[in-house]
């Protein structure tokens, strides 16, 4: 998983051509420049789909006799065809700029990204943002200060030395833990930062108060001898196990001064600390307040009160199951609900300054509130998410304008939709009907007869990306293509290139690069595959297709 904001921007076309014996044309002649060498192949056409074997048994009557079935070879297309084959080609792949905007939420998009078939009131529409206006969330609050003034990309080396270091600089601030195994192997200097994580993802919390003997972390640092707060800061992000540089302690001081001021969960600790200091037997807890299904929705700033309580006397658990409580003392750490509105802000406060919410569950679609149907009419965290990576001019956009941290936090997003889909399977197993006949067959698989083992675990479908039985089903269609069309002709690899000037101009914020706008590398790599395989599935380059896969990574 890759700080991008979807699909990966690698791939591998697998083309099976029908081309006939045609040689390269001489100067001088008639032929077209799309004549090609010799290659000997079978007759048929179709686009084939992979996901399904529908049209295997249509395309066995094209199925070209093996023995003169010859995969093609790259040495076939020599120089001189190549440059004809370039001087030829109609058009050069530029898409430009994202022109155009979303008419209900203003979101930038390009013209290959247009909803096909879809106009209202003569203007092209894009539903990857809001789905056609059914979602909408308030657009966040411009960034204070000094944050506003360091977090630039084109500053003087005070501001560059931050925007480069800002993760740790987060770091220093978290209310939370992140639990992940981050994969560093890629970050060896010769290519744009990455950050990777494999495996699964999960904040954790702790008490307010360190034990004995121990030094004070995240939230522990906004209580506990703040008079030191400044190197106590520093001590601990140096005693992480990556590398850091030493970061400035006047920027550290100003930080915690913008936070002081504007956030209110560190409001809500430096309260905790004065009752501390005034009450130090006191045994209370600190209650940040979760969302329930049905709950009124609250995105816009919320106030201090409305996501945190400090809570005295009765501290019985059970009435507070959907929030995050905090103890004085307790030596265990608490995961967080990635369904919690505080999940991201919490471990985010440079991204988050006023401690605004993230994805609440129960939220109603705009103009579904009082829907009755069977049709979906709440908003998902992918559509929340989705609407929340998408540039808006003259709006804001913490995922898109912090460069790696940024595209930390992208990657947390894109784990916590991907475990709230694993949720999902988990408690409908039933409904799905995975375990009865999948769940039965894999038992006898694997010897057990006896029945122990059945109706214990849990199916992923294949419907699941990346999932098991998604990776075998996909397999299996592509030896079914090659069962019935031959060998391939083609593996063409297709990667992503930083340069093209549709990324490149794309860029607003002065100095930003390329890897700090994954989700523009996503999608420019996706309009970019769109023509080449249309370029493909044509017949001008390599002749008819039979068929083709492809592979995403």
């Amino acid at each position: 998983m890759r700080g991008t904001s979807n699909d990966a921007s690698n791939s591998a076309l697998v083309v099976i051509t029908d081309l006939d014996h045609r040689q390269m044309p001489l100067q001088g002649t008639s032929n077209s420049m799309f004549d090609f060498p010799m290659l000997t192949a079978g007759r048929g056409v179709t686009i084939y789909n992979a996901s399904s074997h529908r049209n295997a048994n249509l395309a066995r009557q094209h199925r070209p006799p093996r023995n003169i079935r010859v995969p093609m070879q790259c040495a076939y297309l020599s120089d001189d065809y190549v440059a004809a084959l370039k001087a030829s080609y109609p058009r050069r792949s530029n898409h430009g700029t994202p022109d155009y905007n979303c008419q209900m939420c203003g979101a930038l998009f390009w013209y290959g990204e247009r909803s096909r078939g879809t106009v209202r009131n003569m203007s092209l529409q894009y539903y990857n943002c809001c789905k056609g206006g059914k979602v909408y969330l308030p657009p966040y609050k411009e960034r204070p200060e000094p944050l506003k003034s360091l977090a630039r990309f084109d500053g003087n080396t005070r501001e560059k030395f931050f925007i480069a270091n800002i993760r740790q600089y987060n770091c220093l601030f978290a209310f939370t833990s992140m639990g992940a195994k981050i994969d560093n192997t890629a970050n060896d200097g010769r290519g744009p930062p990455l950050f990777k994580i494999c495996g699964q993802v999960h904040h954790r919390i702790g008490s307010l108060l360190p034990e004995e003997g121990s030094a004070p972390q995240f939230l522990q640092l906004y209580i506990y001898d703040t008079a030191n707060e400044v190197q106590n800061r520093l001590k601990c992000l140096h005693s992480t196990k990556e590398p850091v540089q030493a970061l400035d302690p006047v920027i550290v001081q100003e930080l915690i001064k913008m936070l002081d001021d504007y956030n209110p969960f560190a409001k809500k600790f430096r309260m905790a600390r004065d009752r501390l200091c005034d009450y130090e037997n006191e045994d209370f807890i600190i209650r940040i307040i979760g969302a329930r299904e049905g709950d009124p929705v609250q995105y816009s700033l919320p106030t201090t009160d409305e996501l945190a309580m400090l809570v005295c006397g009765d501290l019985s658990l059970d009435t507070f199951k959907r929030d995050i409580i905090i103890q004085k003392h307790n030596k265990d750490l608490k995961r967080i609900s990635s369904l919690h509105p505080a999940y991201m802000p919490l471990q985010y406060p440079l991204l988050f300054p006023f401690g605004e919410r993230g994805f609440q569950v129960g939220v109603p679609y705009v103009g579904l509130e009082n829907a009755n149907n069977n049709s979906r009419s709440h908003m998902t965290m992918q559509d929340f998410f989705s609407y929340r990576f998408h540039y808006k001019k003259n709006e804001p956009n913490p995922f898109l304008s912090y460069g790696l941290l940024s595209s930390q936090a992208k990657v947390d997003a894109r784990a916590a939709i991907d475990e709230s889909r694993l949720q999902y399977i988990l408690q409908n197993q039933n409904n799905l009907r995975t375990e009865s006949i999948q769940g039965i067959s894999d038992a006898v698989g694997r010897g057990c007869i006896d029945g122990e083992e059945m109706g214990q675990r849990v199916i992923l479908p294949a419907s699941h990306i990346g999932g098991r039985r998604y990776m075998f089903q996909n397999y299996h269609d592509g030896l079914a293509i090659c069962r019935v069309y031959g060998p391939p002709d083609f593996f063409v690899t297709f990667t992503c290139n930083p340069n093209w000037p549709e990324i490149v101009e794309s860029l607003f914020e002065p100095g930003q690069k390329a890897s700090d706008r994954s989700d523009i590398i996503t999608r420019v790599f996706h309009l970019k595959l769109d023509d080449l395989l249309g370029d493909i599935r044509s017949g001008d380059i390599f002749g008819r297709q039979l068929a083709g896969t492809i592979i995403s990574f």
